[in-house]
């Protein structure tokens, strides 16, 4: 008699938890669906004269703003409703209504045509930014469209050349490195000698990037990788328990080591992983420094810079 009670009980249980589930995902859903469209560009929230909007899952925004934002010179021919953009060896057109744009002279078929209301311009969002060869994500629970700038930097030195998304800025406002003025450089070299940085840059998550090159002398000439990582592990004040992963790697054709460690310089948990190498004429380090909860991400990010950067030795 019980267990026949008890079945029924436990599916009465489960079925009003799966409506009541389905209500509140019902319910995010829809106040998801009533937030207005936003657009963040490298770390910055663009404002428009027309609200964003979505048709056929593509974002469309007023042209103006963000070819500004991007860098791109705007021309407008009133007589075939056509926008173009150019920057950099990069052209674009758009008609309004027509869903075939050219990138350099080659036609591309848009999701959804560029349009007309409220007499402003709208084009698709992420066909103009990729255009630009920018990177875009969805935050669909926020519905904001995340833009990344690719952007080129080079060491002080010129030997080292990269490109990176997204808002890095010098850590010491000017055009060279000048360690000695900028107290965040001050506070966050760990392993490095201020007067041999090359670079030091500054994510807008207050990730840091630095290089460095430090000439050999007759002291070093003859020192193993090894054994300058050694070095670089005593001048942080390493333990043994802050080391997270040291491997062997090859970058630039050269022997490289590479060293994950939590850095306690902040006042929270940072992990930093340092990749040094040697040459003919120096030892070079190339450090990235990030919080324990950017940490995925920004490894990520550095892999991508140092598969992209060039270094030619001077």
């Amino acid at each position: 008699m019980f267990k026949l009670f008890k079945r029924p009980a436990g599916l009465l249980l489960i079925m009003t938890m799966l409506f009541a589930g389905s209500g509140i995902a019902d319910a995010q859903a829809s106040t998801s669906s009533n937030l207005p469209v936003r657009v963040v560009l490298d770390a910055n929230t663009m404002t428009f004269g027309e609200q964003p909007f979505i048709e056929k899952s593509t974002t469309l925004v007023p042209f103006r703003p963000i070819f500004e934002k991007l860098g791109l010179t705007i021309g407008w021919d009133p007589d075939t409703r056509t926008v173009t953009g150019e920057k950099e060896g990069i052209h674009i057109e758009l008609q309004i209504d027509n869903p075939v744009a050219k990138v350099n002279g080659k036609s591309i078929t848009l999701p959804v045509a560029p349009k007309l209301k409220n007499k402003t311009t709208f084009v698709p969002l992420r066909f103009i930014s990729e255009s630009v060869e920018s990177k875009v994500e969805w935050d669909s629970a926020n519905r904001t469209a995340v833009i990344y700038s690719k952007n080129r930097y080079a060491s002080a030195d010129g030997q080292f050349q990269f490109n990176a998304y997204g808002l890095w800025r010098n850590m010491s406002g000017l055009e060279n490195v000048v360690a000695e003025d900028d107290e965040w450089v001050q506070d966050y070299i760990s392993v490095e000698e201020a007067g041999q940085l090359q670079l030091a840059l500054r994510y807008f998550n207050h990730t840091m990037l630095f290089i460095a090159a430090e000439p050999l002398t007759d002291e070093t000439r003859d020192m193993k990788l090894a054994s300058y990582l050694d070095h670089a592990k005593d001048t942080a004040s390493l333990s043994s328990k802050d080391i997270v992963e040291e491997k062997q790697i090859e970058l630039f054709g050269y022997d490289a080591l590479q060293l994950t460690y939590v850095n306690h310089l902040d006042w929270d948990k940072r992990i930093d992983t340092l990749v040094v190498f040697k040459t003919g004429s120096r030892f070079y380090s190339i450090r990235n420094s990030s919080y324990e909860v950017t940490y995925k991400n920004s490894i990520q990010d550095f892999e991508d810079i140092l598969e992209d950067m060039e270094f030619r030795e001077q």
